[in-house]
C-alpha cells in the first residue's frame, strides 16, 4: 500500500504544480505591455527668456530645463543610424513632470489622432513616467496638455444616456 500511496501523492503534486504554472504563466501572459525607457534626460538649468516660459509659468507650470536633445540610435541590418528629437523644456507642476514642444510655423502639428500620433506619440513613449506633454503656442498664447489615454476613459463618458452599464 506504501507504493500505491506514494506514487498517488506524486501524482496529485505534479497535477498542482502544473496547475499553478499554468495560472502563473496565464497572469504572465495577458499582463500589459509596459515599456519604460532607459534614455534619461539631464536637466539643463540655463533657461532662456521666452515667450513659452511666460505662458507656463503664467499656466503654474514651474520650468526646471530649457532645451534638450535626446540622441537616439537604431539598429538596421547591423547598421547603426542615429537621429535626435529635441525637448522644448521641462515643466513640473503638483509635482508632475510634462516634457513641452513650442509651436513651430514651419512644423504645424495636425490635430488629429493620426496627426498627433506622428508629431507626438514619440516622446509620451519614450518618457511614460512623465504626465505629459504640453504644447505651447506662444504667438496665441495657448497651451495644450496632451496625455496617452486608453478608450476606457471616452467609453465611460459614451455610455450615459439610456445605454448606460451597469
Amino acid at each position: 500500500m506504501g507504493d500505491y500511496s506514494d506514487g498517488l501523492l506524486m501524482v496529485v503534486i505534479a497535477g498542482i504544480a502544473l496547475y499553478l504554472g499554468y495560472r502563473g504563466f496565464r497572469s504572465w501572459v495577458r499582463k500589459p505591455f509596459t515599456l519604460r525607457s532607459g534614455i534619461g534626460f539631464m536637466m539643463n538649468e540655463e533657461i532662456v527668456e521666452h515667450p513659452a516660459v511666460d505662458v507656463l509659468e503664467t499656466a503654474g507650470y514651474e520650468v526646471v530645463s530649457d532645451k534638450l536633445k535626446v540622441p537616439l540610435a537604431f539598429k538596421v541590418d547591423g547598421q547603426i543610424l542615429h537621429s535626435r528629437l529635441f525637448i522644448d523644456y521641462i515643466a513640473v507642476k503638483d509635482g508632475e513632470f510634462y516634457l513641452v514642444r513650442t509651436a513651430r510655423e514651419r512644423l504645424p502639428i495636425e490635430w488629429t489622432g493620426s496627426g498627433l500620433r506622428r508629431d507626438l506619440l514619440p516622446y509620451l513613449l519614450l518618457y511614460p513616467d512623465c504626465a505629459g506633454l504640453l504644447y505651447v503656442d506662444s504667438e496665441q498664447g495657448t497651451l495644450k496638455e496632451i496625455a496617452l489615454t486608453t478608450d476606457e476613459d471616452e467609453d465611460e463618458s459614451a455610455h450615459e444616456g439610456p445605454w448606460r452599464t451597469l
